[in-house]
């Protein structure tokens, strides 16, 4: 669909151009009203013409272009789920995994706190970060513990790029070796 769209945006392009060489406007503006052969100068002339004459022409290249701008946002989105062999609900889900670590995590730390009954202490860590804490967040990311926790997410499924582009181009169902398998007896 993003090929496509971005087919008609050329064909109207090319469709337009031509409208705008057979009508001679380049010539008009430079000969008849004196207007320099620039593209800076005739660029303002000659839209004003085309948006006047064909402004469906005109409305549906600018249509076509944003939704091929989504078409490819959401082909590359996929294609980084398909290449890492992951479901977008794995996705999502990994994501709320990984904000429940952080809070068991946080719910751990502070229950820890609450029964040392040494509010002190808790007062100090949390005004006093770790030298290490402080430089992975300077750098961009957020803790060392969620980088361990981001660290944890190990696919079973990913079996590779070039692995993973087979196993879409051929499924485990088409495949020779899974049709002829023996049935379980059970």
């Amino acid at each position: 669909h993003f090929l496509i769209c971005i087919y008609g945006v050329v064909a109207i392009g090319l469709v337009l151009a031509g409208q705008l060489k057979e009508s001679k406007i380049v010539q008009i503006l430079t000969v008849y009203y004196g207007i320099e052969n620039s593209f800076r100068s005739l660029a303002p002339p000659i839209v004003q013409w085309l948006v006047a004459s064909y402004n469906t022409q005109i409305l549906l290249m600018v249509f076509l272009g944003v939704v091929s701008l989504l078409l490819a946002g959401f082909f590359g989105y996929h294609a980084k789920l398909c290449l890492t062999n992951i479901t977008t609900n794995e996705t999502f889900k990994w994501q709320e995994y990984i904000s429940w670590q952080k809070k068991l995590r946080e719910a751990r730390a502070s229950a820890a706190a609450l029964r040392a009954g040494d509010n002190s202490i808790m007062n100090e860590a949390e005004a006093k970060p770790s030298k290490r804490k402080c430089r992975f967040l300077c750098l961009g990311g957020s803790t060392v513990e969620d980088s361990k926790a981001n660290n944890l997410k190990n696919n079973r499924y990913d079996k590779g790029f070039a692995h993973n582009i087979i196993e879409i181009i051929f499924p485990l169902s088409t495949r020779r070796s899974f049709k002829h398998s023996k049935p379980k007896r059970t």
